[in-house]
C-alpha cells in the first residue's frame, strides 16, 4: 500500500505541473564482471581500481566484482552483450581477446558494446636467453632466415596477444616461426631461460623482473618503457608494431548518455588519482590510460589489423 500511495502522490504532482526529482545513477549495486579467474592479472587490477570508481560514482555506489572465467574471456564478454543497457553491468573487455571473439564468430559483435575507456594495459616483449647468440632483433631475423626450419617461439596460448604479436612481427619481417603454446607465461619464460626454445613472447610485467636471465630484443610500445629504457621498441627498429593487452572497460550498447558519460568520466578521473597510482605501483599493475574516444579508435584499428591477419594467418 505504501508504494502505491507514493506512486499516486507522484502522479498527482506531475499532473499539477510539479517536477519530481529523478533518482541519480547508481540507485543499486553495479555488477563488475571480470571474464577471468580470481587472483589473475585482470582480477587483481579490477580490485585495485574498483574502490576508486565507487568513490567517483558517488556516495552509496557499490561495485560487486564477479568472476566469470572461460574461453579466454569470451564467456564474460557474451554475458555483457546479453545484459540490459542500463549501466548496471560493466566489464573488462580485454583486447585482443575481445576482438578475436568477434572475428572468429562467437556469440557477440563489437557493436553490442559501449566502450568507456581504459586504465590497465601491458605490452608484449620479444625475449631470448641471456646466453643466446641472438643479441638484437636483426640477429633474430637473420637467424630465422638462415634456419632450414622455422625457429621456435613460445607463447602462453594460441590467439592471445603474445601469439598474435609474434605472427604480426614474422609477417612484417618476412620470416616464419613455429609457435609453441606452453599454457602459461611462466612456462614460456622458463623454456627460454633453459634454452629449450629460441625465443619467447611475454608481457613487460612478465619479462622485466627477469632481466638478469632474459635479453629483451624489442618492446611493442609506442615509446620505450620506463623500466626498460635500454630496450628499443619495434618501431625504432623499423616495424610499426604496438601491441599488448588492454583491459578496456565497457558496458552494453544503448546505455543512457548521462550514465555513459558518468562512467567514462570516472574512469578518466581514477587514472589521475595519486592514491590509486600508488596502489597500482605497489601491486605491479601496469597502466595505459585511454579515454572513451581514444579506446574506440584503438579497438577499431586493432580489430582491422587482426581481421586482416586472420585472412592470411588464421590462428585457430
Amino acid at each position: 500500500m505504501k508504494s502505491a500511495s507514493i506512486c499516486l502522490v507522484a502522479a498527482a504532482l506531475i499532473g499539477a505541473g510539479v517536477s519530481v526529482a529523478k533518482a541519480e545513477y547508481p540507485e543499486r549495486p553495479i555488477t563488475f564482471l571480470v571474464p577471468f579467474g580470481a587472483g589473475g592479472g585482470t582480477d587483481v587490477a579490477v580490485r585495485t581500481y574498483a574502490p576508486y570508481l565507487e568513490k567517483c560514482l558517488g556516495e552509496g555506489a557499490e561495485l560487486v566484482v564477479i568472476n566469470k572465467p572461460g574461453a579466454s574471456g569470451q564467456l564474460g564478454f557474451a554475458e555483457l552483450a546479453a545484459s540490459e543497457p542500463d549501466g548496471y553491468m560493466i566489464s573488462t573487455l580485454n583486447a585482443p581477446n575481445f576482438e578475436i571473439g568477434a572475428i572468429t564468430g562467437t556469440a557477440y559483435k563489437l557493436d553490442q558494446f559501449e566502450l568507456l575507456g581504459n586504465i590497465v594495459g601491458t605490452n608484449v616483449t620479444l625475449v631470448v636467453s641471456k646466453d643466446s647468440p641472438i643479441k638484437t632483433l636483426d640477429d633474430l631475423i637473420q637467424t630465422a632466415k638462415d634456419s632450414p626450419t622455422p625457429i621456435n617461439i613460445g607463447t602462453s596460448s594460441l590467439g592471445a596477444e603474445d601469439h598474435l604479436t609474434g605472427l604480426r612481427f614474422a609477417k612484417m619481417a618476412g620470416v616464419k616461426f613455429a609457435t609453441l603454446p606452453l599454457e602459461s607465461a611462466g612456462n614460456v619464460r622458463n623454456a627460454v631461460i633453459g634454452g629449450h626454445i629460441q625465443v619467447g613472447s611475454l608481457s613487460n610485467n612478465e619479462s622485466a623482473p627477469f632481466r638478469d636471465q632474459l635479453r629483451v630484443l624489442a618492446t611493442a610500445t609506442a615509446e620505450r618503457l620506463p623500466e626498460m629504457q635500454d630496450v628499443p621498441t619495434f618501431r625504432e627498429q623499423g616495424f610499426d608494431l604496438v601491441a599488448g593487452s588492454n583491459h578496456v572497460l565497457g558496458t552494453r550498447a544503448g546505455v543512457p548518455e548521462e550514465i555513459r558519460a558518468k562512467l567514462a568520466g570516472c574512469i578518466e578521473q581514477v587514472v589521475k588519482d595519486p592514491a590509486f597510482l600508488e596502489d597500482a605501483k605497489k601491486r605491479s599493475v601496469s597502466l595505459n590510460p585511454m579515454n572513451a574516444e581514444e579506446v574506440k579508435a584503438f579497438i577499431a584499428k586493432e580489430y582491422s589489423d587482426l581481421e586482416e591477419l586472420w585472412k592470411t594467418e588464421p590462428w585457430q
